[in-house]
């Protein structure tokens, strides 16, 4: 009987560990997505664009394009056949930045912008290819721009500051299975041999 268990203990062990590295080949790699901190923001309020799906450590590229100002306030001028805003706000161009994924195949890149308007934030991972996009939205009073860029980056990603809590678990019933097996197994050699002494 004593066999029996030590036999179905060390089979057990056997099981979750060798399971483990043939569950994770199961699965495909979850999409890339992305989101933002906060949807809409005032000009010069930083928000963080972040996203995961990327392989770890890969280099990724981020884009930040201008989509629609919002609409102009203002008094407009017409000459009877053509009417033009008093106010005409020039698009302005994309700005790339560069980070990467962290062992997780996570980012975290923190932005500001000045000038309002609708942006798409795209990452796009330059080995694997993946794209991750969100949107936000620049409201209300636009600060001067003195000549600089109208984006700055505010640092780098935030830190990955531990595992996965699910790994650790798993890591934990795997090393007891596997001690109460090893255990077993020298308990039964330990009386095996006694028996055959006597």
């Amino acid at each position: 009987m004593k066999k029996t268990l030590a036999a179905i203990a060390l089979a057990g062990s056997i099981a979750l560990i060798g399971a483990a590295p043939s569950m994770a080949a199961t699965y495909p790699a979850p999409p890339a997505n992305a989101a933002v901190s906060d949807g809409t923001v005032g000009p010069g309020e930083q928000f963080v664009f972040r996203g995961n799906g990327f392989l770890a450590g890969e280099g990724l590229s981020i884009t930040v394009t201008p989509g629609n100002p919002p609409a102009a306030n203002g008094s407009s001028v017409s000459n009877g056949s053509r009417t033009v805003p008093t106010k005409i706000t020039l698009p302005l161009a994309p700005q790339t930045f560069s980070t990467t994924a962290d062992a997780n195949g996570t980012f975290a890149f923190p932005l500001t912008i000045s000038e309002t308007g609708t942006y798409t934030l795209t990452a796009t991972g330059l080995t694997s290819g993946k794209t991750a996009t969100s949107v936000v939205t620049v409201e209300g009073a636009g600060l001067a721009n003195t000549g600089g860029a109208p984006l700055a980056n505010t640092g780098a990603g935030l830190a990955n500051t531990g595992a996965d809590a699910s790994l650790v678990l798993w890591s934990l019933v795997g090393a007891g299975a596997l001690a109460a097996g090893a255990t077993s197994v020298v308990v039964v050699r330990r009386r095996a041999k006694a028996e055959a002494a006597a």
